[in-house]
């Protein structure tokens, strides 16, 4: 198999790396970093995060969400060489060029020539671009991602531009690319921040995402179709494992992208230079599982709940429900604090006041993050006074004014 470029989740940028090699050849196995963050804090700050912090060996990895919320991350700008993770990026570049995915090509023997991880795709063969694509990230087949790099770029030289321009669009700051299969070189290193980066992208496009969630494929051959398994076993054996892309290397080690999908959460690990095979899938799952048991939906509001009494400014002491608007759930990371509401209501409405007119807002936060504002609206029609109501209302509070007392309701907060 491999190597893998560098992953760049914005807010793990954080001070995660001790030294950035953004220019040199990476090395693989380092000694472990001692600085893990959990969310946007150094665990070594937090005797809690210290406690709830993932039993994780490797040296170089990460967990996010698939909308860039790092949970934890240990020496994640790094750059460090990445074997077969490289292919996510070919597979990108790929699809974002080709039209037609069934367009076939021959296979040059300069493709087959490059060796090592194949599943035995031989010079002259006809195979579609689709067929490539899946021999390629479900079975790490060096041969398919150099037919396909010769296609798209005319040359490795040529298809590592596109590469590194797509790299460049998606912020990549730590990754660089010299080929699209990701055996050792010079120059060619990524992160694992930019790695969960750019895996989260690619999975937004239903080819590739169907593509790296497939156990086994079939593919034309010489003597009828080929069956490959996939080299992702966690597929088979990680409740909502969806992908991504594993990769070895002499200078990378074990190397996996995994993602998975439960109960409406979708997350993304990075793990980099483990030591074996199984290594790299029990940190992947150790992650994953940690992941989930920690970052869940929740349900912030309930619709109808009454958070305020608002008064009715034409009325003596009429007030009108201040409801919440509708029942709403977020993904909540338990470990970034306790989340609290506060409620912010108009001081009174004037008459006439119809059922779910708007009246105010929820704001649900944990610890200094704003979650969400749900919207606060009336509970119920109140019609305006008419003149008999009004002249009781006037003389009420002309005598109010003199002898004392309220001249309309004073507003109550429930939550």
């Amino acid at each position: 198999m491999t190597r893998t470029p560098s992953f760049t989740y914005r807010t793990v940028a954080l001070m995660l790396s001790l030294a950035v090699l953004v220019s040199a050849p990476c090395a693989a196995l380092g000694s472990v970093a001692n600085t893990d963050v959990i969310g946007t804090v150094e665990i070594s700050d937090s005797a809690d995060l210290l406690a709830a912090a993932p039993d994780i060996g490797v040296p170089s990895g990460l967990l996010a969400t698939f909308n860039g919320e790092v949970l934890w991350a240990r020496d994640a700008d790094s750059a460090r060489a990445m074997a077969s993770t490289t292919k996510i990026m070919t597979a990108v570049v790929v699809l974002e060029q080709v039209e037609n995915l069934d367009e076939v090509l021959i296979v040059p023997a300069k493709a087959v020539r490059i060796g090592e991880s194949g599943v035995g795709i031989g010079a002259g063969e006809q195979q579609s671009i689709r067929d490539l694509l899946s021999a390629m990230l479900v079975a790490s087949a060096n041969e398919a991602a150099m037919a396909l790099a010769l296609r798209v770029g005319g040359s490795v030289e040529g298809f590592a531009a596109l590469m590194n321009q797509k790299a460049s669009e998606l912020s990549l700051a730590h990754t660089h690319y010299t080929n699209p299969h990701g055996l050792d070189e010079a120059g060619h290193y990524t992160s694992a921040s930019d790695l969960a980066t750019l895996a989260t992208y690619a999975m937004r496009n239903p080819v590739f995402r169907d593509i790296v969630a497939s156990e086994k494929i079939r593919i034309p051959g010489p003597k009828g179709q080929r069956t490959i398994e996939t080299s992702n076993k966690l597929l088979s054996s990680l409740p909502g494992a969806n992908g991504i892309k594993t990769g070895w290397t002499d200078d990378a080690g074990y190397c996996v992208v995994a993602s998975a999908q439960r109960d409406g959460i979708e997350l993304v690990a990075v793990v980099l230079g483990a030591s074996s095979e199984r290594q790299r899938f029990n940190e992947a799952e150790t992650l994953l599982e940690w992941g989930f048991g920690h970052y869940r939906m929740q349900t912030i509001s309930s619709a109808d709940t009454t958070a305020a009494l608002v008064p009715v400014s034409d009325y003596l002491d009429m007030t009108v429900p201040a409801v919440v608007a509708s029942s709403t759930v977020v993904p909540v990371f338990d470990l970034e604090g306790e989340i609290t509401s506060s409620i912010d209501v108009v001081s009174y409405v004037d008459a006439p006041v119809k059922a779910g007119d708007r009246v105010g807002t929820m704001n649900v936060r944990q610890g200094q993050r704003l979650l969400v504002q749900v919207p606060l609206v009336a509970a119920r029609d109140v019609e305006a006074p008419d003149v008999w109501q009004r002249i009781k209302i006037w003389v009420t509070r002309a005598w109010r004014s003199v002898f004392g007392g309220q001249h309309r309701a004073a507003p109550v907060s429930v939550m």
